[in-house]
């Protein structure tokens, strides 16, 4: 575990990131008190974070088609696409 000041870790913060996420717990103090601990327990990563959007975006679809079901016919769908074909 690594200790420093808030400003030393101001010069130093990639480096600090970067020890997070390897794994070590970094903890800034002010006036000699710790105040933050910087720990990557679950890095971020994007295609994580993608996955979770894309998941997010189909339960939000699903709801929908749940909601919608049975209070929209077909035939109105239909005459609405041809309405949008007419200009």
């Amino acid at each position: 575990m690594q200790t420093m000041t808030i400003a030393q870790a101001k010069n130093q913060l990639s480096s600090l990131i970067h020890a997070a996420e390897q794994g070590e717990e970094v903890v800034l103090t002010r006036h000699g008190k710790p105040v933050v601990r910087l720990v990557a327990e679950n890095p971020i990563n994007d295609s994580q974070t993608l996955a979770a959007r894309e998941a997010a975006v189909l339960a939000q679809f699903a709801a929908a088609r749940k909601q919608l079901r049975g209070k929209v016919k077909l035939e109105d769908i239909r005459a609405l696409r041809e309405e949008g074909r007419r200009f």
